[in-house]
């Protein structure tokens, strides 16, 4: 619960949604109120991410002290957020963010560096009457963990051994789903099964610039369409897909020619080949991934794909 003697935040439902996600975030992270999680957040919220459910305000808030020991100058720096619904029916956001921070304390994979790192995390909530109710967290801790010099194989044992059972429960039930997943013919669908699962090259040109630009994380980029598919080829060498499903689109137009999407999917595979530094294992796969796009003239300029590859290898790994 949350102290008698914490402040108020300054937004709620009456603020846009937009002003209400950048300034929650901001109150929260860099003001260091993180209390008012307790205002912003329903007591029985789940965030879901690849390594594992937090349920309830008072485990985000513990959480989020966590980090601050391990990284206590983090900043959440907004790029973009893409949202969908309205007031009535609740609202959607997928906000992007880049953290720089320094590794100042001990973390989940392992002892304080001292080192500067940046990570992208791209955040979706529903949003009912100014209060975040669901939440799905897709960060790339996988580029952290290399950032800080540690062994992700090592890491992702221990972080197998920390999942819930509910957890893991939630892992199987969304393989089985995703794996029954009706096709999708929207531009959304077919561009992620393109890129994932048929490496169809007709689909790929038509879905990218020439010119486009892959953000996987702050320190992993490829520039131009024939480094993008060169990148998707080595995921679908290492994962032979099942299926793909399109869980939610959000989108903005600017203009007459562009607009911003946000795409969360989940993807279900086998892993058949070498993975973030894990050999083949033939054990099955379960992806929680968030995309945004700039598409101009129809087609994508600049992508941002964020999943947990940490995520990916506790599933794959001997814990």
């Amino acid at each position: 619960m949350p102290p008698e003697t914490s402040p108020r935040g300054a937004y709620g439902a009456d603020d846009t949604l937009v002003d209400y996600i950048l300034g929650i975030t901001f109150e929260i992270w860099e003001e260091r109120q993180v209390d008012l999680i307790h205002q912003y957040y329903a007591a029985d919220i789940r965030v879901y991410a690849l390594d594992g459910i937090t349920h309830g305000a008072d485990a985000m808030v513990t959480g989020t002290r966590s980090m601050l020991e391990s990284f206590p100058d983090r900043l959440l720096l907004a790029d973009d957020v893409i949202w969908s619904g309205n007031r009535g029916d609740g609202y959607y956001s997928s906000h992007r963010i880049v953290s720089p921070m320094t590794n100042l304390g001990s973390s989940r994979y392992g002892p304080a560096t001292g080192k500067l790192v940046k990570i992208l995390t791209i955040a979706d909530c529903f949003v009912e009457e100014g209060v975040i109710t669901k939440e799905w967290l897709i960060r790339d801790n996988h580029a952290l963990c290399m950032q800080l010099g540690h062994e992700p194989l090592r890491a992702a044992s221990q972080i197998a051994t920390e999942r819930s059972d509910d957890c893991l429960a939630w892992i199987n039930s969304e393989i089985g789903r995703v794996r029954d997943e009706d096709s999708d013919t929207s531009f959304e669908a077919r561009s992620l099964v393109a890129a994932w699962q048929s490496g169809d090259e007709k689909v790929l040109e038509q879905a990218y610039a020439p010119y486009a630009v892959l953000r996987r994380s702050p320190v992993e980029l490829h520039s131009g369409r024939d480094a993008i598919l060169k990148h998707y080829a080595s995921l679908r060498n290492a994962i032979s897909v099942d299926g793909i499903s399109v869980d939610h689109v959000a989108t903005q137009s600017f203009g007459a020619n562009s607009q911003s999407i946000a795409v969360r999917w989940t993807l279900a595979g086998t892993h058949v080949g070498e993975l973030f530094g894990a050999a083949a294992s033939g054990k099955p796969l379960f992806i929680l991934g968030s995309t945004h796009w700039h598409v101009v003239a129809g087609r994508i300029a600049a992508e941002w794909t964020v999943f947990d590859g940490m995520g990916v290898l506790a599933q794959i790994v001997d814990g």
